[in-house]
């Protein structure tokens, strides 16, 4: 880590993020179909809400301005994720409905308008300008993403781009200028308390936004299962968002 960076990161909590994902993961591979289903469903409204809680209480003790504004839409957004898992387990479990696409991913979808508020409002309020790199940060990382996507969904003998493709194409856009922006933010904030805080959060953005192009590229040929290690990955991407909140009280 860049010695200018204070709060540092401490890394026996990242062994112990990566050991519970592990660990999660294990456990759905060792249980039947149904109970892998359950455990999935509890984890990604667990924590996604611990995400929204957080990124409330770090709006309310900033208690007005920017700050408030940002991670109050952060919390938004992470509350409309468990809305939205809330949803997907409902059709899927209780009433046999597939799941996708249906309503549940409007709320899915609406997780990225919100981060991108939070992200803008930071980055505004503590910068004015783009440096060349980051303008460059902002349009390569898109374009990485989409590539990686239509790679990876073409890569199948005979395949067709269907209704599948262009509909993750969406939601892999989203996730994707999501990541650039808080790439630029952890470059802005890459000295002081907020150093730590930013590159946490863009490690869990980046993770999450690579679980999301994964995720697009199984549902295409309908290989995504609750056990599938991509499911593991968006549990330990929030689990780096709830750090870099918890490091964000600690220098209020």
């Amino acid at each position: 880590m860049p010695d200018k960076i204070s709060n540092p990161i401490n890394p026996l909590v990242i062994i112990g993020i990566l050991s519970l994902g592990i660990g999660i993961f294990v456990s759905m591979n060792v249980v039947s179909e149904d109970d892998a289903g359950a455990i999935a469903s509890i984890f990604a409204v667990f924590l996604a809400g611990v995400v929204a809680l957080f990124s409330f209480i770090v709006s309310k003790q900033n208690d007005t301005g920017i700050l408030a504004k940002s991670y109050f839409s952060l919390g938004l957004g992470f509350t409309a994720y468990v809305i939205a898992e809330l949803l997907y387990y409902s059709m899927e479990t209780l009433f046999g409905i597939e799941p996708y696409p249906s309503v549940a991913d409007i709320f899915f979808f609406a997780v990225y308008p919100f981060t991108l508020i939070h992200l803008i409002l930071n980055i505004r309020f503590f910068h004015s300008g783009f440096s060349i790199f980051q303008k460059i940060t902002l349009v390569i990382i898109p374009i990485i993403a989409l590539v990686v996507y239509v790679a990876l969904s073409i890569s199948i003998p005979d395949t067709e781009l269907g209704f599948d493709f262009y509909y993750g194409l969406i939601f892999v856009v989203a996730a994707s200028v999501t990541l650039s922006l808080s790439i630029v933010g952890a470059v802005i904030f890459k000295e002081g308390a907020l150093g730590a805080v930013w590159l946490l959060l863009v490690i869990g953005l980046m993770i999450n936004a690579a679980g999301d192009v994964w995720y697009y590229h199984l549902e295409i040929f309908g290989e995504y299962f609750d056990a599938h290690p991509v499911t593991v990955i968006w549990y330990v991407a929030n689990l780096f968002i709830i750090y870099a909140l918890i490091k964000h009280l600690k220098i209020i």
